[in-house]
């Protein structure tokens, strides 16, 4: 059985724009959503990052994330629509907004293995000791090693992976 129509589902890009609106009823499972959507998205390589509810706006809104830094427009209408028809009445909680969006060029970092991942790239982050952007040269031992630019010279500094508050890849202006 296919969704029936009354509440929306919107498709927005990083940038915010609203690609397409469908609507329908259903009570939510984020593992069984998630599970549907895996297949779709495999065909793009691409996979979820995160699948989340949150509020914004006074709106109830599942949230998934798609991991990719940029994916054009036509592509996340195609996963959209396919998606769509694959939930049931009994996927989604009828209170809830249905948001599919990828991640975007300025991720957060919150393992050990999102950092690793991120050695060469421009991060931001957050730490008692540096509160700004630099390219992550490293991470050894729970060291981090960035480049960062201090007043015109360029300088490396090592922050331990604890006292990091707050971490994303960041873009280079």
């Amino acid at each position: 059985m296919k969704s029936s129509l009354k509440n929306a589902i919107l498709l927005v890009d990083k940038s915010g724009m609203t690609i397409s609106t469908h609507f329908i009823e259903v009570k939510m499972n984020l593992e069984k959503i998630k599970q549907k959507l895996i297949p779709i998205i495999s065909k793009s390589n691409l996979t979820v990052y995160s699948i989340r509810t949150k509020k914004e706006f006074g709106e109830k809104i599942v949230e998934i994330l798609l991991d990719t830094d940029s994916i054009d427009i036509d592509t996340l209408e195609k996963i959209h629509l396919e998606f769509v028809e694959t939930l049931d009445d009994e996927d989604l909680d009828p209170d809830y907004f249905l948001e599919l969006s990828s991640l975007g060029a300025e991720r957060p970092l919150n393992t050990r293995e999102e950092l690793t991942n991120a050695i060469t790239k421009y991060v931001y982050l957050e730490s008692p000791k540096y509160k700004g952007t630099g390219t992550l040269l490293s991470f050894e031992s729970d060291i981090m090693l960035l480049e960062i630019n201090d007043k015109g010279r360029f300088k490396k500094i090592e922050i331990k992976f604890d006292d990091a508050k707050k971490m994303r890849t960041a873009i280079k202006f």
